[in-house]
């Protein structure tokens, strides 16, 4: 039926809206302020009739609300701030080149930040600071480069920018806490400050736990923020890929953080306790080598309390074993010089660790020790080197009591010869000068100005990369972390998917004087890789004693080394030539004597076995194939020790180009001597490293871990 329109009268020109409405006007939600002024009072009405006269639709379109002058001048200011907004984009996207300044500063401060951390790593927390400082300038440049433009919501999407610079202005306080503790904490222990020194622990805790807290909050943030994007210069940036680039270094190093904060937790818990807290300091003697670093022939008893070095007791260390009634078998070797195990041998593992547990074991059974219940917390293990550094920024020290001056050249020797044959040795208490030496040393250290100070850091850390230093602690938490940054001495823990070599030269002198300190040790190893993943070993070791021109006794003596071989796990021994002919019988029945078997040391010893055709004892030690024999060496002599042995493809039977094969070696504390290793690659095959079948390292003192990656590459 066809629809008639109804005529009606014309409507005013002036209730006529510019607006086309269908069914309701909009004006309630029209967003043009222009079309909102031009609207007027009325309310015309339209109505559709059908052929019957019916009315079939209405429509009506009614009159807005009137517009107030305040609303008129928000609206004006509205767009005069959008417009300038837009300006300035326009400006920052003309001008600015933002995604080449963006990508360049962050690649700036990532790279400060992987610095800063090597710095933190390395024990440089000065070197950290500057870094640190660095990328708190560059971000705040960041923050003002957008604010120039009015575009700091653009920066702060997320908020994982703010965030990141509060990150790194947390890490910058965590570098100069450290470094205020590096330089000022010792002197204070000793000097008996221990509220300051609480104080930067406490402070260097909070910064670290600040780091924690905003990283986990930046990793929240990503997630939110992750495929926003904003049009800049005609391209697209991923904001989350910015905030990845900013923040992932950060947020990988906050596990180490972690490990810090943890640490510190335990630290605290020491300088923080009321009660007397007992720690080891062993005077580990290098001229007469064992495996853990020295002859253990004097130790400290350190007294701590509320952070302060209260006390601190120097003792022989056969005043404890005269008074330990225990009665335990020695290692088989030691059966030559001793009938018992005591506290002086128990340094006899390569594993630091677990000989700083046994020693402390034997102490703690010794009645000085028992009867007043005293246990300790922990062990520092220092050797000569320590105490030649001291001397080296002190100057020479003279002693009254004796007719000589100390100083770190002579250090060694005449210690040595007061303890051998001087008059406190006529009187029964050869280390005397040990007890006089002791606290003049200490107070020097105390005393050192800001320059000895920084300076006694710096060798404090080569020590500890040298080995010359090792940390054992109860407290799991410390403990933890001297083993995570190999500062415990342990033997390093090979990966479940290792595929490499691993080396450790062990040597350990049973009445060879003190001939050690004239003893220099020469290890020459190369390892020649197959198609099939195995490796061919050759180890030469070639030691030179020229103490045969000493005056003294204890110089002059045959190094009688008892040496040990810890090789990559399942290497079989193919031949062993140079090694001394040395047998050693038990001096007791020790089964009839009541002489009762340590559990560490049975785990060794019951698990290796004599082979008559190699003279040497084979077996396993610390997850290592272990291969130990005699060395002895006469004074004026060189001898080479020489071995040949094959290791099994455990992981990669089939190499191929981009896998990693890794060498690892592992020091002994005390020992110096030059390291060569030649390692070639599986024939068709060169390392990327040096674009070489064989990569070549030499080092006359190498560090206390040295590892090396290399890379295979097809011909």
């Amino acid at each position: 039926m066809p629809v008639i329109m109804k005529e009606m009268e014309k409507a005013p020109k002036k209730n006529i809206s510019f607006v086309l409405a269908d069914i309701k006007h909009p004006s309630k939600v029209f967003a043009s302020p222009i079309a909102k002024l031009r609207q007027k009072d009325f309310q015309p009405t339209f109505f559709l009739e059908n052929a019957a006269g019916k009315k079939y639709r209405k429509i009506s379109v009614r009159r807005p609300n009137k517009i107030s002058f305040s609303k008129i001048i928000l609206i004006g200011l509205s767009i005069v701030v959008l417009t300038s907004t837009f300006a300035g984009y326009l400006v920052f996207l003309k001008f600015g080149n933002p995604k080449n300044l963006i990508t360049a500063k962050v690649s700036l401060i990532a790279n400060n930040f992987q610095q800063a951390v090597t710095a933190l790593n390395n024990f440089e927390p000065r070197k950290a600071t500057i870094f640190f400082e660095k990328n708190n300038s560059e971000l705040i440049s960041i923050k003002n480069y957008f604010r120039r433009f009015h575009l700091t919501k653009i920066l702060n999407w997320g908020g994982f920018f703010n965030e990141t610079l509060a990150l790194n202005q947390s890490a910058l306080a965590i570098s100069r806490n450290l470094e205020n503790l590096q330089t000022k904490g010792l002197a204070l222990f000793l000097s008996g400050n221990g509220e300051e020194l609480t104080a930067i622990v406490k402070n260097l805790q909070k910064e670290i736990n600040n780091v924690s807290q905003t990283a986990n909050l930046i990793r929240n943030q990503t997630a939110s923020i992750s495929g926003k994007i904003a049009f800049l210069k005609g391209n697209l940036i991923d904001l989350g890929q910015i905030n990845q680039n900013l923040t992932d270094n950060y947020l990988n190093y906050s596990v180490k953080f972690y490990q810090i904060e943890n640490s510190l937790a335990g630290l605290l818990d020491i300088l923080q306790s009321e009660n007397d807290i007992h720690w080891l300091v062993f005077f580990q003697n290098p001229a007469e080598i064992r495996p853990a670093g020295g002859f253990l022939g004097s130790y400290a008893d350190l007294t701590i309390n509320s952070g302060r070095l209260v006390n601190i007791d120097i003792r022989d260390i056969y005043d404890p074993d005269g008074q330990l009634t225990t009665k335990i078998i020695p290692p088989l070797p030691l059966q030559a010089i001793t009938t018992s195990w005591g506290a002086r041998d128990a340094n006899w593992f390569f594993d630091f660790p677990l000989s700083a547990k046994k020693v402390t074991e034997l102490l703690e059974a010794s009645k000085i020790y028992q009867e007043k219940n005293i246990q300790f917390s922990g062990v520092i293990a220092l050797n000569i080197k320590i105490l030649e550094s001291v001397l080296e920024l002190s100057g020479p020290i003279k002693l009254s009591d004796y007719q000589f001056e100390i100083n770190r050249n002579n250090f060694l020797k005449e210690i040595q010869k007061e303890v051998e044959a001087g008059t406190d040795k006529a009187k029964g208490e050869p280390k005397r000068i040990l007890k006089i030496l002791a606290p003049v040393l200490l107070e020097k250290i105390s005393n050192f100005n800001n320059n000895q100070k920084k300076e006694f850091a710096e060798k404090l850390k080569l020590h500890l990369n040298q080995k010359d230093i090792m940390l054992f602690a109860k407290e799991p938490r410390l403990q933890n972390f001297f083993s995570q940054n190999g500062f415990d001495g342990g033997v390093y823990k090979l990966p479940n998917n290792f595929w490499g070599g691993y080396l450790a030269v062990v040597n350990a002198n049973i009445a060879g004087g003190k001939s050690d300190f004239f003893v220099n040790q020469e290890i020459d190893f190369r390892i020649n890789l197959e198609n099939d993943g195995k490796a061919n070993n050759q180890l030469k070791l070639t030691r030179a004693h020229s103490g045969n021109a000493e005056k003294d006794y204890w110089w002059r003596a045959a190094n009688q080394n008892f040496i040990k071989i810890l090789a990559s796990p399942e290497s079989k021994l193919l031949t062993l030539n140079g090694n001394s002919q040395k047998t050693v019988k038990p001096p007791i029945d020790y089964q009839k004597n009541n002489y009762r078997e340590d559990s560490d040391l049975q785990m060794i010893e019951k698990g290796q076995e004599f082979s008559e055709n190699f003279s040497a004892w084979l077996g396993e030690e610390s997850g290592k194939t272990a291969w130990s024999t005699w060395f002895n060496l006469p004074a004026g002599k060189t001898k080479t020790l020489e071995l040949k042995y094959e290791t099994p493809a455990l992981v990669y039977p089939s190499p191929k180009t981009g896998q990693i094969y890794q060498f690892i070696f592992d020091k002994q504390s005390g020992v110096n001597g030059k390291l060569k290793t030649a390692i070639e690659a599986p024939p068709g095959y060169k390392w990327q490293e040096n674009q070489n079948p064989v990569y070549e390292y030499q080092n006359d003192n190498p560090p206390a871990r040295l590892i090396i990656n290399l890379t295979l590459l097809s011909i």
